[in-house]
């Protein structure tokens, strides 16, 4: 459940980033993925991201492996990343959730990133940005 009452709202477990996205987004309708580790299943990720590009790579804080979400791949050399550290606690640990906002034909139109601190439950979205191609269903598979 969010809490709404402290300046920075907070949730209480990771599937509260599906409806902290969709009031942040004003999209009701936004289809949300879990990022989960392909190699161990944990939730739990270190977060490197450039917003503007939509470039972002997790690192899981239980194995270690490292993927570069969505279509960022081939601009991961190209951009500047920053690691995102918690707005209120200094945290680097969250749970992450995808938002897509689709086209019409079913392709993605907008894509959303949330986070949750996991040590302080901060709800936070630190990058969002445009789609503009289709088809988009590969990129949609490499969460």
């Amino acid at each position: 459940m969010i809490d709404k009452t402290k300046k920075f709202w907070t949730g209480s477990s990771a599937a509260d980033i599906d409806e902290y996205l969709r009031l942040y987004s004003e999209l009701d309708e936004l289809d949300v993925h879990p990022v989960i580790c392909h190699s161990c299943g944990k939730d739990v990720f270190a977060l490197k991201l450039h917003g503007d590009e939509g470039v972002i790579r997790v690192t899981c804080a239980e194995c270690g492996t490292q993927k570069i979400l969505l279509d960022g791949e081939e601009l991961w050399h190209e951009v500047r990343t920053k690691n995102v550290k918690c707005k209120l606690c200094g945290c680097n640990h969250y749970n992450i959730r995808i938002g897509f906002h689709r086209r019409e034909n079913g392709d993605v139109k907008w894509v959303y990133s949330g986070e949750r601190c996991v040590q302080c439950e901060v709800l936070s979205s630190y990058a969002d940005w445009p789609v503009n191609y289709g088809p988009t269903a590969e990129m949609e598979k490499n969460i």
